[in-house]
C-alpha cells in the first residue's frame, strides 16, 4: 500500500547501455544520490536462482544484467533501472521468474515506491523517467499511481500521499488496538473477518 510508479519499456539501441549508464551515474553524483552499477556479461545463459535458509534469501548464478541502481531517499525504495540482453528493463527476481516460466515478460513491471519520501522525490524520478523515454527508451510506459505523470500537478501528487498516509495511519492504530490475547479465541477465518470489521469501521468503508 501506498504511492507507488511502475515502469516497463525497451532500449532503443541496446549500444547505448554504457552511455545511458554514464549519465544516470553523472546525475546521481551532481545530485548526492547513492548509487551502484551492474554489468554482467549479456552473452551468458541465465542460470540465477533463488537460495533460501534460514537466515536469509540470497541469488546464486549469472544473473545477465546491465544498469544502474539510484537510491535518492533513505525513505524511498531503490530506483532500479537495470537490462536484460534484449535490451528490456528488468530486475533480477523478475529475470529469475521468467527464465522458471513462472512470469510472462509481457506482465513485468518495475515498481518504485515513494510513498513515504519527500514529494519532490516522487517528482525526481518522474523527470528522470522522461529523461529516459526522450532519449533511450521511447516505448516507456509509466503507471503513476500519484498521477503526476500525466498531470504534472504536484498539488495532487501531495493531496494523493497525504490521503494515503492518513488511512495508513487509521489502520495501524486499529490493528494496534487488537489484544494480542484475544487472538487466540479465534480461528484464522474469524480473525480475518473481526480485522476486517475493524478496518471497514475505521476507514468508513461500506
Amino acid at each position: 500500500m501506498g504511492i507507488t510508479l511502475h515502469f516497463r519499456g525497451k532500449l532503443k539501441n541496446k549500444e547505448d547501455i554504457n552511455s545511458l549508464k554514464d549519465d544516470l551515474i553523472d546525475i546521481a553524483k551532481i545530485m548526492e544520490w547513492e548509487w551502484d552499477s551492474l554489468d554482467e556479461d549479456w552473452t551468458k545463459p541465465t542460470t540465477a536462482k533463488l537460495e533460501v535458509n534460514e537466515l536469509q534469501t540470497e541469488i546464486i548464478g549469472h544473473l545477465p544484467l546491465k544498469g544502474v541502481q539510484l537510491k535518492l531517499h533513505p525513505h524511498c525504495e531503490s530506483f532500479t533501472l537495470y537490462f536484460d540482453k534484449e535490451g528490456n528493463l528488468n530486475t533480477p527476481f523478475s529475470l529469475i521468474l521468467m527464465n522458471e516460466g513462472k512470469l510472462n515478460p509481457e506482465e513485468s513491471y518495475i515498481s518504485v515506491k515513494t510513498q513515504f519520501a519527500p514529494p519532490d522525490i516522487h517528482i525526481s524520478i518522474v523527470k528522470l523517467l522522461e529523461f529516459l523515454k526522450n532519449r533511450y527508451i521511447p516505448d516507456l510506459e509509466v503507471i503513476d499511481e500519484g498521477g503526476y505523470w500525466d498531470s504534472r500537478d504536484k498539488t495532487l501528487l501531495i493531496e494523493k500521499i497525504s490521503f494515503l498516509n492518513d488511512k495508513m495511519d487509521i489502520v495501524e492504530g486499529m490493528l494496534s488496538s487488537l489484544d494480542r490475547e484475544e487472538f487466540q479465541q479465534y480461528s484464522p477465518n474469524e480473525l480475518v473477518r473481526l480485522i476486517e470489521e475493524k478496518l471497514k469501521k475505521g476507514l468508513n468503508l461500506k
